[in-house]
């Protein structure tokens, strides 16, 4: 049952359609190459690109990096800007970056790809663009990537 569990997820991940999306780098020392969201619908509000994910789905964020410094690991964390309030942090199961295609332990300048997939549920608020902060960081503290993209909840 594991297996067909394990291909299944495969399967889907190898349909996803990812697309480059709208995002900027916020404080860290990484150096990004790449945004990527499968189960986005980029849209243009105001002149700035938004991606629309729908309610009841799970849509992937893919980033691609260069770490500027080695470690053993990295903790991924997301937070979201709700309507010019203060940050509210997005709850995930497994913070463990080496779990979303993170190779550790991270070496210096050797490209990296993480992937993660987030619960968009029927509590988010929709309706609202919000600015999304998805960060990676080191043991010490230290901001490996940082990265800011706005989006919004739909029904």
């Amino acid at each position: 049952m594991r297996t067909i569990l394990i291909l299944a997820c495969l399967a889907a991940v190898a349909s996803a359609e990812f697309i480059e999306i709208g995002w900027k780098t916020c404080k860290a020392a990484s150096e990004v190459s790449m945004v990527k969201a499968d189960g986005c619908q980029l849209v243009i509000k105001d002149g700035k690109k938004v991606c629309n994910f729908k309610k009841g789905t799970r849509p992937v964020i893919q980033i691609q990096f260069k770490p500027s410094v080695a470690a053993e690991k990295l903790k991924t964390s997301v937070r979201a800007k709700v309507g010019g309030s203060a940050m509210v942090d997005f709850p995930q199961t497994n913070s463990d970056a080496c779990t979303y295609g993170v190779k550790c332990p991270i070496v210096a300048g050797e490209a990296q790809k993480f992937e993660q997939s987030i619960a968009i549920t029927e509590n988010h608020p929709s309706g609202d663009v919000i600015q999304v902060n998805w960060q990676l960081t080191r043991p010490d503290q230290g901001k490996e990537v940082c990265i800011i993209f706005l989006a919004e909840i739909i029904d």
